[in-house]
């Protein structure tokens, strides 16, 4: 059973314990707050380019607790057509389009390193509940809407769907990490990385660590959608 509890201002989350600061901001509506710090980023058994597994660090911010929808995304462009059926689902769109949206929203996309932060927390845990894989946590059918999977687990920080549903948009382009010298010819300014896998992939592909990268404005291979994040005002 998977189980958490406050202490004072420590929240012991699947044995690990996290401490917070007893003034740590409010969110925004439908936001969470991931506060600064270091984590554990990368893996040492997943893919070349998830290598190496090293200390990063982000800035606090803010991230949206779920993907944006078709509703929500239509609200900025008005031309947007879905199934009003699917109104709750994650929109599924290019770079450019997630990338306008996060801008007229007031925010911006995340980086890698505030998606992976976001997802996995700071003990470099290979799903975003654990580090067991279980079906029961992953939205597999987009004809589902967010957040509706049976067991509806979220991330350490609060977040739903950062494995499976669809994909999700990053800032960043594909490119190695710092130490990592394993040639790829798709490295450079070319690819945009995306996160979190989607219900056509495997459970390998919806670990925290693992990367992957499209054209900013082909979707014809894989679903899209994203998150948007807002940096926390001193």
């Amino acid at each position: 059973m998977l189980m958490n509890r406050y202490i004072g201002t420590m929240l012991v989350l699947f044995g690990t314990t996290y401490i917070f600061a007893q003034n740590r901001p409010q969110p925004p509506e439908g936001m969470v707050y991931v506060e600064a710090g270091s984590f554990i980023m990368g893996s040492t058994y997943g893919d070349p380019d998830e290598r190496p597994r090293h200390i990063a660090y982000t800035k606090a911010f803010f991230i949206d607790k779920y993907e944006v929808s078709n509703a929500e995304f239509a609200e900025f462009d008005p031309t947007f057509e879905f199934p009003t059926s699917k109104k709750d689902n994650a929109a599924i769109v290019t770079w450019s389009q997630a990338n306008a949206y996060a801008q007229w929203a007031g925010k911006r996309l995340p980086t890698e390193k505030e998606w992976e932060k976001a997802a996995r927390g700071v003990d470099g845990r290979i799903f975003p509940w654990g580090n067991t894989y279980d079906n029961t946590y992953v939205v597999w059918d987009q004809k589902s809407t967010r957040g509706t999977s049976i067991a509806k687990p979220t991330s350490p920080y609060g977040c739903y769907d950062m494995a499976g549903g669809v994909w999700e948009w990053t800032a960043d382009w594909y490119k190695p990490y710092p130490g990592n010298d394993v040639p790829m010819e798709q490295y450079g300014e070319t690819y945009k990385v995306m996160r979190g896998g989607s219900n056509f992939n495997n459970h390998s592909f919806i670990r925290t660590s693992h990367r992957y990268y499209l054209l900013p404005e082909d979707l014809r291979a894989y679903p899209v959608g994203f998150r948007c994040v807002l940096d926390v005002k001193k």
